[in-house]
């Protein structure tokens, strides 16, 4: 009968320096929280609106976006719904626009189940516009039933 003789194994650790592994562990770390966007609304600028700059980083959420032009066209959801009247207060068109919208989103059983705010409103007014048009707006929306309001302003970080 044949001996079998066991050989003995080096049972050593073998070292393994992971120094840079964890150094590229925290650079991607740190770049993939820096670029991270909590916010579910995603925004395309309709032809030249141009959006004054804020300071703020608090988010917003998910609502129809209001969009008014330096040549005064009023964009909802970036599809051109009508223009503002030279003088006056009729923004009807903007206000039924924002109605049919409302109802399509009330009746969005996604919506519903996320509790979505249906009151709420994005504005994206051209920096050149004086406060009255805004108004206006503002006030065309809230006869739609929207009475929170969001501005969107461009952001310098």
């Amino acid at each position: 009968m044949k001996k079998r003789f066991a050989r003995k194994r080096n049972t050593e650790a073998a070292d393994v320096d992971i120094t840079s592994l964890l150094d590229v562990l925290v650079i991607l770390l740190v770049f993939l929280l820096k670029n991270y966007n909590a916010s579910d609304l995603k925004l395309d600028l309709a032809k030249k609106v141009e959006m004054p700059e804020s300071e703020t980083r608090r988010m917003t959420r998910f609502a129809p976006v209001v969009q008014i032009s330096k040549e005064a066209k009023v964009y909802l959801n970036n599809k051109e719904i009508g223009r503002l009247p030279a003088s006056g207060d009729d923004l009807n068109f903007l206000s039924s626009a924002l109605r049919s919208e409302k109802s399509k989103m009330e009746s969005d059983a996604t919506m519903q189940k996320n509790k979505m705010n249906f009151e709420l409103v994005n504005l994206v007014v051209d920096k050149d516009h004086e406060y009255a048009v805004v108004q206006k707006v503002m006030h065309a929306s809230a006869l739609a039933g929207y009475s929170q309001f969001k501005f969107l302003v461009k952001g310098n970080y």
